[in-house]
This record gives structure tokens, sequence and C-alpha cells, in this order.
């Protein structure tokens, strides 16, 4: 993932119907071929491979990843942890000293007084409080901590690209 800071990115790709439409299709599942993308689009392969190697090239594309089931992989709780830090707290280090807790799955830097915002997965509520006691308060910087256990959640396959196009860019294609 692009963890830089929106100064430090190159300018932004200019995308058109093809690219969003290739992305789309990826994002519902990543192991398409480009043979299949094409016949999907009714374009020729050569011009999504072609489309593909520029998108990764661009840094549009940044990996193909596995879809999990975390309940069935045994991480079956999830967790968002609000932590207060630091204002000395350097933002890059911080993250980056986040991301080598296992339990972290994904880490921001947000506004307001609790800056740090974490979802966390773990197998059961006391891994949670062993993560929470050994690995997340000692994260340098860290004041407070407040913590909410997911319930029940609905999380969009392959991020936002399906609506996004559609609502933004007035692509009015099927996901």
């Amino acid at each position: 993932m692009n963890d830089r800071l929106p100064s430090d990115r190159p300018p932004r790709p200019v995308l058109d119907q093809v690219d969003r439409r290739i992305l789309t299709l990826l994002a519902r599942n990543a192991r398409m071929s480009a043979r299949a993308i094409a016949r999907e689009m009714d374009v020729s392969a050569g011009l999504v491979l072609d489309r593909i190697e520029r998108l990764e090239s661009q840094g549009v594309i940044l990996g193909y990843r596995v879809e999990v089931d975390h309940e069935a992989a045994g991480f079956g709780v999830n967790a968002f942890v609000w932590i207060q830090m630091d204002p000395a707290a350097g933002v890059e280090a911080t993250l980056d000293h986040c991301m080598t807790i296992p339990e972290v799955e994904i880490v921001n830097w947000t506004t307001g007084e609790y800056c740090l915002f974490l979802t966390v997965r773990v197998r059961d509520y006391a891994h949670l409080q062993q993560t929470m006691l050994t690995r997340l308060r000692t994260i340098p910087g860290c004041l407070r901590m407040n913590t909410a256990v997911g319930l029940a959640h609905r999380r969009r396959v392959g991020g936002q690209y399906t609506f996004t196009w559609k609502q933004s860019m007035g692509d009015h294609h099927d996901e």
C-alpha cells in the first residue's frame, strides 16, 4: 500500500472509462485473466494487458490480494482502537511501528484528540486484551486508548472502486 503523504505523491494519472472498467473487474476478481477482461469489455487482450501494465507502472494498481474469511482463518474478532498520541510522536515512525504489530490490519493517522485509529484482528477477547496490554500500549507516544469491538459489518469487496466510478465519474457500467 502506498503510505506516502499526499505532498510526496507524483501527479495523479488520468483514468478513462477503459481503465476504470478494468479496475472494477479486477477489484471484483483479481485472478481474472486479461483475455476474460477483454471478452467482458469487447476489446483486445493486448489492449487490456497494455492498460494493466500502465496502471501498475503508474502506481494505480499496487498489487493483487487474496480475500480471506477472517472467521474461518481463526481471527473472527475485529476491534477498533483509537489512541491518543503524544504531540511529539512522529507520524511516519508511528505508522511504521504499528504495521509491525501482526494483529493490526489497518492504521490511520487522523484528526482529533485520538489521532491514531487502528483496525485490529484477533482470535478472541483474551487475545484482544493481550494485544492491547502488550503491544498497543507500548506504541511510542501512546497516552490513552479507547476500544470498540465490531459486532457486525459489511465490506465492499475490491474496496471503493465499484461505487466511486458511478457516482463521481459518471461511469454507468455494472460492477
